[in-house]
């Protein structure tokens, strides 16, 4: 297998040292996302009725139709490292007594 990149650079370099900061959004990856939310929002009943079609038959095409098409609408759930230097103190109140 045939090793990616030019082997002049130093692991962790750039290639690009001015290229786009860490962090920062990709505008035309933004842009394209936003058009693929208004074509869904603006054919949301032809997706609904090429769902209810599909599942008629088949079941398991339409939800997968769905998985598949969620990222594009539905934020991705990020994992995020914590670390904390002071201990917690956690206070549960008691529920109010009945009488």
């Amino acid at each position: 297998m045939a090793s990616r990149g030019n082997p002049n650079w130093e692991k962790g370099k750039s290639g690009n040292p001015n290229g786009r900061p860490e962090g920062s959004k990709n505008r035309n990856a933004e842009t394209i996302k936003a058009y693929y939310i208004d074509l869904i929002n603006g054919n949301l009943d032809n997706i609904q009725g090429w769902l209810d079609r599909t599942a008629e038959t088949d079941p398991r095409g339409a939800l997968d139709f769905l998985i598949k098409l969620s990222p594009f609408v539905v934020p991705k759930k990020t994992e995020t490292d914590m670390s904390i230097d002071t201990p917690l103190n956690i206070i549960i109140p008691e529920p109010p007594k009945k009488d």
